[in-house]
């Protein structure tokens, strides 16, 4: 079964109008990117623009990521870029979680561009290993409590690359295992609670009622075939939206995309992304009698004992 990992690194594009993530997470996406490479024994294709081509090449030949290939993506020819500038112009929106559509919407023509030739394929997020969302439990080289309790300054301030490193958990096991339950199915990472709005109503854009799960965008993929199907409605979605003059996160787009395509949705669910509501040091399981939301990192356990 041939399959293969997507993300992107579209950096230095701060503000207007691309809206592009701050400088200081550069080196937490490049250490997630290069935990990817070593924890994922995988093709991973990394889009980028040209700004950063050569940082990413550096990279790569630094770290020795013999499975990672950089393609070339201008935001500027990304689908419907042109429509989305003159919406931006008319009513710019910063307040658009920090990015601009070609970087948000991006992601899924990054992933179409790939499809051809793989039964599976999924995206993952650049940045997505981090202890926001990962426990410290799980990091390789800082996973020991001595790093963390009564510890003035961590060990990591003067190597903070090297921190970004939970493929303890998000490794090649994962990506076998949806291999295999992800025949005729989209596996992605659903919450029980919103965590952004959901503009329908007033757009009209989505007359399904707004239910749970709700749709994240760090990471999603599976069957290319029914991958195709998925796209298709997320590209119809985008044209709605973009005919009644607003932007939004694709994350507003997915939930339109998976509530229509249920039949082919294989949602694993979380109730909160912070790792430490139930332990501030993030060396305790959660589970259920805790009483307290089940935090993001739970669904990569879901995923291995499927």
């Amino acid at each position: 079964m041939k399959s293969k990992i997507v993300t992107a690194y579209w950096m230095d594009v701060e503000g207007y109008p691309y809206q592009g993530t701050r400088q200081s997470l550069k080196t937490r996406y490049l250490g997630s990117l290069i935990s990817h490479c070593r924890g994922i024994d995988l093709p991973i294709i990394c889009y980028t623009h040209k700004k950063n081509e050569q940082e990413l090449i550096s990279l790569k030949n630094q770290y020795e990521l013999d499975n990672l290939e950089i393609k070339i993506l201008e935001l500027s020819d990304m689908k419907y870029h042109n429509q989305i500038s003159r919406i931006r112009d008319l009513n710019f929106n910063s307040d658009l979680n920090g990015r601009g559509p070609e970087i948000m919407w991006g992601k899924f023509q990054a992933v179409e561009q790939e499809l051809d030739g793989f039964d599976r394929v999924y995206w993952i997020d650049c940045g997505l290993q981090h202890a926001g969302i990962f426990p410290w439990m799980y990091c390789v080289p800082y996973g020991d409590k001595k790093f963390h309790i009564g510890v003035v300054r961590p060990v990591w301030a003067d190597c903070e690359i090297t921190q970004y490193d939970f493929t303890k958990l998000l490794n090649t096991s994962i990506f076998k295992k949806l291999n295999n339950v992800c025949d005729g199915k989209i596996a992605t990472l659903c919450c029980t609670s919103p965590q952004i709005g959901y503009p329908y109503s007033q757009y009209s854009i989505q007359t399904i009622p707004i239910t749970p799960p709700y749709p994240i965008g760090g990471m999603i993929g599976g069957d290319t075939k029914e991958f195709r199907k998925y796209l298709q409605t997320f590209w119809e979605t985008c044209e709605k939206v973009l005919d009644k003059n607003f932007l939004c996160t694709e994350e507003v787009i997915m939930k339109v995309a998976h509530d229509i395509n249920k039949d082919i949705m294989l949602p694993f669910i979380f109730g909160i992304y912070q790792t430490n509501e139930h332990d501030q040091y993030h060396f305790e399981l959660w589970n259920e009698s805790f009483n307290k939301p089940k935090p993001l990192y739970m669904v990569w356990h879901d995923i291995i004992n499927y």
